[in-house]
């Protein structure tokens, strides 16, 4: 009986819907007794091959059929269930990138033509990229099963198509890449993943969040760089953030992280994060840096948004210095209120005669539903209304400066393409791609 108002449900039992409902993100598989192979059904409509096209070629088509991702993801999930938490619930964004990847590969090496230097550079990638994957802790049984569906996977995209010249290149390819890979794990010392504790959590704006960590053991990371990062809000999606302030031996680090509509990990973290959760942290990638190799070049630093993380730790790590170059660094968000870390950036203006802060938002006020903000500190310059790469280039080139720019994946993209437009040096300009 119900002790409440209204129709007593107590002994219906569940509608279809609801058990579906709490059953969704269960993944049943692996308890359902004999496994299915799930690429057993041939395709109706398989990739076209045409006979004449090089073997590497035809594996590239295959690799970029829409259909790959998801196809790829079942024959993973079959074959070993490891895979099952090595990659998130929805593995077709990374199987896009992956399948970006292998696509460059195969045409670099196709169209290399014996040029060993273009299939050097291949390698390397791969050895590069096996660095970063060290923080899976993949076993040679990972790497021979993952071949073995990638194969499975493009033989079923081909259908009839698929011959022995195509298994022979295939399995060529894959094992001097998967050997590339293992190399480059192999590389590095120390350990693969270094855990960190939530030990404080600020929000300076409603979609912003300043977390802050106490690692286990110190993490040694250059001023600039990022850190692959795992936290328990995503479960499998590893995303890189840029620490704010530089390594120490007290394992501090603080990362910005501003909610992104539709963000995979972004929503759920600013949301969820807490005191005392657990993240894991590997190693540190990433190429920005303050050139002091002479002749000393003066600094334009461009930042948007969160971007200005790395960019802090730059200067953090610069105030360390007793001569550094001048350092002009534009600061820029959508309304004044997002500039959430120009205090800090003022008081180390404050101490600093070689640094200039030129505070930039798209809009002159705030909206009214961006809630309250701090009040702005003053600046020497006073903050401009307009885009970032606008209230750049107004003052002209910057050709003689060392440019490094941080920001969200459009604000780069008009940022380098606005300073190369005004006569910037291509080459003197420096970034990270997200």
């Amino acid at each position: 009986m119900s002790n409440g108002p209204g129709p007593d449900h107590g002994d219906e039992p569940f509608r279809a819907s609801e058990v579906e409902r709490l059953v969704e993100d269960i993944d049943l598989d692996p308890f359902l007794g004999t496994p299915v192979d799930p690429l057993a059904e041939p395709l109706e409509q398989p990739v076209p091959v045409e006979a004449q096209t090089p073997p590497l070629l035809v594996l590239r088509d295959l690799l970029v059929d829409e259909r790959f991702p998801e196809l790829f993801a079942r024959a993973l999930r079959a074959a070993d269930p490891d895979f099952r938490e090595l990659f998130p619930r929805d593995a077709t964004p990374v199987l896009r990138d992956f399948a970006r990847a292998m696509r460059w590969a195969f045409e670099t090496t196709e169209y290399a033509r014996g040029d060993r230097a273009k299939v050097d550079e291949v390698v390397e990638f791969a050895r590069h990229l096996g660095a970063d994957h060290r923080k899976l802790e993949l076993t040679p049984g990972h790497h021979r099963r993952f071949g073995e569906a990638l194969a499975h996977t493009l033989r079923h995209l081909a259908g009839r198509a698929w011959d022995d010249r195509l298994e022979t290149t295939l399995g060529t390819a894959y094992r001097v890449l998967s050997t590339a890979l293992q190399q480059g794990a192999a590389v590095d010392e120390g350990p693969a993943r270094v855990g960190a504790t939530v030990v404080e959590i600020l929000r300076p704006t409603r979609d912003v969040v300043v977390v802050r960590l106490i690692s286990d053991v110190m993490v040694d990371y250059h001023p600039g760089q990022y850190l692959s990062v795992l936290t328990p809000y995503a479960p499998g999606v590893w995303r890189r953030l840029s620490p704010s302030i530089p390594s120490n031996p007290a394992g501090q680090i603080e990362f910005h992280v501003r909610d992104v509509p539709g963000g995979v990990l972004s929503s759920s973290l600013v949301r969820s994060v807490g005191v005392g959760d657990r993240w894991v942290l590997a190693r540190p990638l990433g190429m920005l840096e303050v050139d002091r190799s002479e002749p000393t070049r003066d600094v334009l630093m461009i930042a948007g948004g969160t971007g200005i993380a790395p960019l802090r730790c730059l200067l953090l790590d610069m105030m360390r210095h007793a001569d550094n170059p001048r350092v002009h660094l534009f600061y820029g968000a959508r309304f004044p209120g997002d500039l959430y870390d120009l205090p800090t950036l003022v008081d180390l203006a404050a101490t600093a005669p070689w640094l200039t802060i030129q505070p930039v938002a798209e809009e002159d006020e705030d909206p009214w539903w961006a809630g309250p903000r701090q009040d702005l500190p003053r600046t020497l310059h006073r903050r401009q209304t307009g885009t970032l790469v606008r209230a750049v280039t107004q003052w002209g080139s910057w050709a003689d400066r060392q440019v490094i720019v941080s920001g969200s994946p459009e604000m780069l993209r008009a940022t380098v393409r606005g300073l190369v437009a005004a006569g910037t040096p291509r080459e003197n300009i420096s970034f990270d791609r997200p």
